[in-house]
């Protein structure tokens, strides 16, 4: 089908062709028979008038005698018709009756030459209502037009067969190859470098062919080493752990990596080849490259997100090294969060430090100044200050140790001392330590804990991580509140849950709890004496354990802090 497409002009031809031949032959047809009719025109017209001149009625016997005998000698059929003796004779077979019988009655041929079923008629008026009327042998119309025809047929067969022949050739030789040549070239131009003519067409589509291959190959060749160097290039690019974005000198953006994109929350598509203002929805990145662009300096700045985090955008511009004329800018950038948080984190620390260590420091040496130099003071308020100086020196004790068992907790090199134990255990120990102060503030104290239960961690870091725990649970349960610790094991690690219907925590809170320092309500913090470092030792066990910690809480509603660890 798609060949027949393809040679649609020679079959167009062809049509043509054919179509010119069957009017040729319609129209020598229309000529060689009027030719024909002409010529037995003539005779008939030459023989009637003899014959019709020769009749002379004598007697009935006769004249049928000469009607066949004038029949016979010039071959021709006679009808005589007479009205005044309504008499008829003629010389008609039998198979000519259908000529007979319209000859009968129809006397409007007199003086005319007609022609009926391929025979000319023609009618001579001999006396006052007597004719005779004349007619031909049958012309040989259908044979000559049967003949014409067939000629017409086998001429438009020739031609069929000779403009197929010569066309198909044509077409092999020289429209074939050129057609190819255009559907590879429009493949090349399209990007499909592996097109090739397979053909071995001769002459000029031979060079036509060729030379397209040889181009077919430069292309792929080009087209390969560019891909690979830009497949190289955006390997380097994308990996990256800086943000990267070049535009051109007309605000156009060239290239861009994953990096920036994730920075500034860009939408990937669509993006290359848009301006740069239209896809950056960051008026501050926008600032700094529109100034670098017209500046046509390096220009540097530090972007707080919306989402607190801090990018730091370097914007230099790209000049040409022969003109020097600015060819548009690269922008690099770099996301320093954690910079900006360790940062924030080492200032709370010192300040945080310098505070808690200020406060009970300050307390002892005022007391002990007083002490000193106040020799009036009687004995009990003697007693009273040296009972704040030991609370005072028991908080600044502990503070210490808590920030020597963060260090610890911290280094790089820190191991665990894992052993098994059963849960028991671990908690028959925290009861000794939280009993006391559940007490004093009518707490209902609860340990959900199966006593064959075993644990495979460190003792003394998870002993530290529950008390933590349950402690902050102590001081920030209303009294007549309840607190849960329970200890489950699944089938790859343990939970620990401490629950409590306490003041709770506000879910904004919730990332920041874990931190240094860090207090909901610092006063009831401090007059409890906690060192706000306890639930930062907390998360630093669950790390060093490899595991995780989840905290549920709303506000006057309780907290839920759940600690599970892996158990290999």
């Amino acid at each position: 089908m798609k060949n027949i497409i393809e040679k649609r002009t020679i079959i167009l031809y062809i049509i043509l062709s054919i179509l010119f031949i069957v009017v040729i032959g319609a129209i020598f047809n229309q000529i060689a028979k009027h030719y024909v009719i002409s010529s037995y025109e003539g005779q008939l017209q030459s023989n009637g008038e003899y014959i019709s001149d020769q009749l002379e009625m004598t007697s009935i016997e006769s004249f049928q005698h000469d009607l066949v005998f004038y029949h016979e000698q010039f071959n021709v059929d006679l009808f005589y018709e007479s009205e005044v003796e309504e008499r008829l004779l003629h010389t008609f077979n039998t198979a000519e009756l259908n000529v007979l019988r319209h000859l009968r009655g129809n006397l409007e041929y007199v003086g005319e030459v007609e022609l009926i079923e391929d025979r000319l008629i023609t009618t001579y008026q001999l006396e006052d209502g007597e004719f005779l009327t004349i007619a031909t042998e049958r012309l040989p119309l259908t044979a000559l037009s049967t003949t014409i025809w067939w000629g017409v047929f086998f001429f438009s067969l020739f031609a069929t067969v000779l403009l197929w022949s010569f066309g198909n050739r044509l077409y092999d030789s020289y429209v074939k190859p050129v057609i190819k040549a255009t559907e590879t070239s429009k493949e090349l131009v399209d990007g499909n470098y592996q097109a090739r003519i397979h053909d071995a067409p001769y002459g000029i589509a031979a060079s036509l062919s060729q030379s397209i291959n040889r181009l077919g190959r430069y292309l792929e060749y080009i087209t390969s080493k560019y891909e690979n160097q830009n497949s190289r290039l955006k390997t380097v690019v994308n990996n990256m752990e800086s943000g990267a974005l070049l535009i051109n000198e007309k605000g156009v953006t060239r290239l861009v990596n994953e990096s920036l994109l994730q920075q500034f929350s860009i939408e990937k598509t669509p993006f290359i080849g848009e301006i740069y203002y239209e896809v950056v929805e960051q008026d501050e990145l926008n600032g700094v490259i529109q100034e670098a662009i017209f500046t046509e300096t390096k220009q540097h700045q530090s972007i707080e997100l919306k989402d607190g985090r801090f990018i730091e955008v370097f914007v230099a511009p790209i000049k040409d090294q022969e003109s020097h004329q600015a060819r548009g800018v690269v922008v690099v950038s770099h996301d320093i969060t954690d910079l900006k948080r360790l940062e924030r984190v080492r200032k709370d620390f010192v300040a945080n430090v310098s505070h808690e260590l200020r406060t009970p420091i300050t307390s002892i040496q005022g007391f002990a100044e007083t002490l000193l130099e106040d020799d009036s003071i009687d004995e009990d308020k003697q007693k009273q200050f040296l009972k704040i100086m030991k609370k005072e020196s028991k908080r600044l004790n502990i503070l210490v140790q808590d920030l020597l068992d963060l260090s610890v907790l911290e280094k790089d090199e820190y191991e665990l001392k894992l052993s098994t134990f059963t849960a028991s255990k671990l908690v028959n120990d925290i009861k000794a330590i939280v009993d006391q102060p559940a007490e004093e503030k009518s707490l209902n104290l609860v340990f959900d804990v199966k006593d064959d239960l075993q644990i495979h961690a460190d003792y003394y870091r998870l002993y530290q991580l529950a008390l933590n725990l349950i402690s902050n649970s102590i001081q920030y349960t209303n009294e007549g509140g309840d607190i849960t610790l329970t200890i489950e094991k699944g089938d790859d690690n343990v939970l620990i849950e401490v629950q409590d219907n306490g003041i709770g925590i506000a879910e904004k809170f919730h990332n920041r709890i874990f931190e240094r320092f860090y207090r909901v309500d610092k006063a009831r913090s401090r007059h409890s004496g906690g060192t706000g470092l306890g639930l930062s030792i907390v998360r630093h066990i669950t790390e060093a354990h490899d595991g995780q910690i989840q905290i549920e809480s709303r506000e006057e509603e309780g907290t839920t802090i759940k600690v599970t660890l892996p158990q290999k």
